[in-house]
C-alpha cells in the first residue's frame, strides 16, 4: 500500500471534497413555516405603528426577544433541527473581504433609504403598514430563493469568484 497517493486519486479527492462542500450549502434551508412567522412578525411589526402607536415602548423588546431566540436556536443542533437546518455554513468557507462587501452594501442602502425618506418630506397613509406586507410578501415568496443565493455566493468567494471551485 503506497503512503502517498497518486494524482489522480488526489483529483478525485479533491473532486469529492467540493462535491460534499457543495452538498452541504445546498442544504441550507430552512423550514417554510419559519419564513411565514417571521414575515407575520414583521408586518405585525411595522403595522402596530400606524394601528397601536401606544405600543412603541415595548414592540422593539418584543422583536429583540425573538430574534435572539432564533438565534440561541440556530446554535443548537436540535434547535437548528427544528427550524429547519439541516447544516451550518463553515465560518471559514466566508471570506471576510465579501463579508465586508455584503456589510457596507447593506449600510450604504440603509444610509441611503434614510436620508432619501428625509429629504422628501412625503406624507403615505399607512407607510409602515404597506411596507410590512411588501416585506412579508418577499420574506414568505422569497425566502428560499434568498437563500439559496447566500449559499451560491458563499460558493463563489470560497472559490475565488470561479464557478465549481475552479480557479
Amino acid at each position: 500500500m503506497a503512503d502517498h497517493p497518486s494524482p489522480e486519486e488526489a483529483a478525485r479527492a479533491l473532486r469529492d471534497v467540493d462535491h460534499r462542500k457543495d452538498q452541504a450549502l445546498g442544504e441550507l434551508q430552512g423550514a417554510k413555516w419559519v419564513d411565514v412567522v417571521f414575515a407575520l412578525v414583521v408586518f405585525l411589526y411595522l403595522a402596530s405603528a400606524d394601528f397601536l402607536p401606544s405600543a412603541a415602548e415595548w414592540k422593539g423588546l418584543v422583536l429583540a426577544v425573538l430574534v435572539v431566540g432564533y438565534v440561541l436556536m440556530l446554535r443548537t443542533r436540535r434547535g437548528a433541527a427544528l427550524l429547519g437546518h439541516r447544516v451550518r455554513v463553515d465560518k471559514s468557507a466566508i471570506r471576510p473581504r465579501f463579508a465586508f462587501g455584503v456589510a457596507l452594501t447593506f449600510v450604504v442602502v440603509c444610509v441611503a433609504a434614510a436620508v432619501a425618506l428625509a429629504l422628501l418630506h412625503v406624507r403615505i397613509p399607512y407607510a409602515n403598514t404597506i411596507l410590512g406586507a411588501v416585506l412579508a410578501i418577499v420574506l414568505i415568496g422569497f425566502g428560499q430563493h434568498l437563500r439559496r443565493g447566500l449559499a451560491a455566493l458563499i460558493r463563489r468567494s470560497r472559490s475565488g469568484g470561479a464557478p465549481h471551485g475552479h480557479a
